[in-house]
């Protein structure tokens, strides 16, 4: 395609169908366009500008983009595996919803954000778009999937499918990762807690696996225990909320125990010390009347100091956001 046809086809703002692959793409200007199934695989894309572009189906694998901006665009079903985004990239107001990040590198200059993805999801948590995405790809896309040798990729949805919570994790951890060096320290703890809690969906799905060994699965197993008591009890060291309910439940709960075992306690005054082991106050309402209440004042008060340390993890996290 010569340069003449390529601004003629922009200067009609519709893009459909086009190939682009392998070409070196300099200082293009697709703002305002709608883009569907254009196929920029393995291209060099330098200085290019998408700004308010509407951007459907296409693929972006194996891309090089060097410096640009899809500033206001709207990007969805779109396929970035591997591709190389580098240069100072601007993404605001950008939205972008059901496209596929994985193996995708980020440079530290895109200015990428959580609240460039639509409902704060990527598209492997959503099993029937992802399904979508791999097998509607001929219907929808750009046609067969070749990969960056020119051959037809060795690949099928099921396989995929079967990954797609590992695939997650590696998305969301590489989010953390980059938001958090770049001092997007809300969106980089935000991008943490996913990356756990796709981490427990990758493990559960793993123990129906049967190419998964037996040991890897029992070991999983009590992964998968640990990660759902940090998450529900502490929301992995980020939810203040979790951390003060986790807290008035085990309040709550102690005192019951010492009226069981107590018969002259009234549950208020259990309540009362109760919240006094929390902590680390001895009451001698309590004291030497049985091994087993003074060893629930022992538990009481060792857990109520590792409450508080956690939240005071949790609050210094917290006020670090701010």
């Amino acid at each position: 395609m010569t340069q003449t046809e390529l601004q003629q086809m922009i200067s009609t703002k519709v893009i459909v169908g086009v190939d682009f692959s392998g070409q070196t793409l300099e200082k293009v200007d697709f703002s305002g366009c709608r883009l569907e199934r254009v196929n920029f695989k393995g291209c060099e894309m330098i200085h290019c500008r998408f700004r308010k572009a509407k951007i459907s189906w296409s693929d972006f694998r194996y891309v090089n983009i060097q410096h640009g901006t899809f500033e206001e665009a709207e990007i969805e079903f779109c396929d970035f595996y591997r591709a190389f985004l580098d240069g100072v990239i601007i993404f605001t107001h950008s939205k972008i919803s059901n496209c596929s990040f994985n193996k995708t590198y980020i440079g530290e200059s895109a200015i990428i954000r959580k609240n460039n993805l639509v409902g704060n999801r990527i598209l492997q948590q959503n099993k029937k778009l992802y399904e979508k995405f791999l097998s509607d790809w001929h219907t929808y896309g750009t046609g067969e999937r070749i990969n960056d040798v020119g051959k037809i990729s060795d690949w099928n949805p099921a396989d995929a499918l079967d990954g797609r919570w590992a695939e997650a994790e590696e998305i969301y951890k590489n989010f953390n990762a980059l938001w958090t060096s770049k001092g997007f320290i809300a969106d980089g703890n935000w991008a943490y807690v996913q990356g756990r809690r796709m981490e427990r969906n990758r493990m559960i799905k793993e123990l129906s696996l049967s190419k998964i060994p037996l040991k890897t699965k029992l070991v999983n197993i009590w992964h998968i225990i640990s990660n759902v008591f940090s998450d529900v009890m502490f929301g992995y060291g980020e939810s203040m909320l979790k951390m003060v309910i986790t807290y008035i439940i085990i309040v709550f709960v102690f005192a019951w125990a010492f009226t069981s075992e107590v018969s002259l306690l009234q549950y208020g005054e259990a309540l009362y010390i109760s919240l006094k082991n929390m902590a680390g106050m001895d009451s001698e309402v309590i004291r030497e009347i049985s091994p087993f209440v003074d060893m629930l004042n022992v538990v009481q008060t060792t857990i109520g100091i590792i409450l508080t340390g956690i939240f005071g993890f949790i609050l210094g996290n917290k006020i670090r956001n701010q």
